[in-house]
């Protein structure tokens, strides 16, 4: 299994501007655009960015996104009801470039911002401050949220780079408290005491860009916190971990077995050495099918409930029972 070290103070390697590749403990130094791309062309169509929060409560699992593709902008919100088993509320935007921004840091002083007639949103972390307030107005859904990570265990970073020179950098915060409140089509949803993610992720992508991605956020059924967040292909196993109470621990690559022509039949989440084996039953999904001009996107994010096993490096075994999550399937070319 991997080791998680320290991460480094920049990016790139000053005298040698190679990346500093790495699976790391903390967070991400600043991203600086002009030093991954010096020319405004290659930032204008290579250089994307995202912030993700999930937030996932007794009641409710509910996620926002600012996402900045050099060229365009969007946002989104789902709340997703876990008693029932469905969407209450599914919106999107899309925008002119100008409309959002993400910011360069991913720790203190962080901000994602969308601003469009039909969606406002921000996330935003002060600097000296442990908490990232949330806010978000999409048709339908109003969030007002602050994730505290003054308890929370170290956020996974990770720096990959592909032999073609595409750089992706990437950070995960899992187990936030959650003081706030969303309001879902005028009814009000307490989500204090829930538990939350950040995932910020940026870098020079490839035109063509593919993923599959799981995020999982409750309780094991001993009791403990239990965040897990795993990916396949994209960055690989630089990204796989789970958080557990005030722990971090590394994973292996994950392992997605699904039907894409049903993806609201039941999923098997695993990782590649087996540790894993998580069943994952959607209830709805956000999704994503476009294709106009420089984008075309099939995006697939089912929402739904985590049973299974997760056997531990120092072997523990954690049993999962309907724990809140989600999947993803993604193939963009952008």
């Amino acid at each position: 299994m991997r080791e998680l070290i320290t991460p480094p103070d920049a990016i790139l390697d000053p005298s040698t501007g190679a990346a500093r590749v790495g699976s790391y403990r903390g967070d991400l130094p600043r991203v600086d655009p002009a030093l991954l791309a010096p020319r405004r062309l290659d930032r204008l169509l290579k250089h994307k960015r995202w912030v993700y929060v999930g937030i996932a409560s007794d009641e409710v699992f509910v996620a926002v996104a600012v996402v900045h593709l050099g060229y365009l902008s969007i946002a989104f919100s789902v709340v997703f009801d876990k008693a029932g088993r469905r969407l209450l509320v599914d919106r999107a935007a899309f925008g002119p470039p100008f409309a959002a921004s993400v910011g360069d840091a991913t720790g203190e002083g962080r901000s994602a911002r969308v601003w469009l007639p039909r969606a406002r949103v921000r996330i935003e972390r002060p600097r000296t401050d442990a908490t990232t307030a949330v806010t978000a107005a999409l048709r339908g859904v109003e969030l007002e949220a602050r994730l505290d990570g003054r308890a929370a265990p170290p956020a996974l970073s990770a720096i990959a780079q592909a032999s073609d020179g595409f750089l992706i950098t990437t950070e995960k915060r899992l187990l936030l408290g959650v003081e706030g409140e969303a309001s879902v089509l005028g009814r009000r949803i307490s989500l204090d005491g829930a538990i939350a993610s950040y995932d910020y992720t940026g870098g020079l992508l490839r035109r063509r860009t593919t993923w599959r991605w799981a995020l999982a956020l409750g309780r094991a059924e001993s009791g403990e916190r239990v965040g897990l967040n795993l990916g396949e292909g994209f960055v690989g196993d630089a990204e796989c971990a789970i958080w557990i109470d005030g722990e971090l621990i590394p994973l292996a690559e994950g392992r997605f077995t699904f039907d894409a022509a049903r993806p609201l039949d039941p999923w098997r989440v695993r990782t590649a050495d087996g540790a894993v084996d998580l069943r994952f039953v959607p209830g709805a999904a956000h999704s994503n099918h476009t294709n106009v001009g420089l984008l075309a996107s099939e995006f697939m994010q089912p929402i739904g409930l985590y049973s299974g096993t997760i056997r531990l490096p120092d072997g523990r075994l954690l049993e999962l029972r309907d724990v809140l999550g989600v999947t993803e399937d993604q193939d963009i070319t952008w």
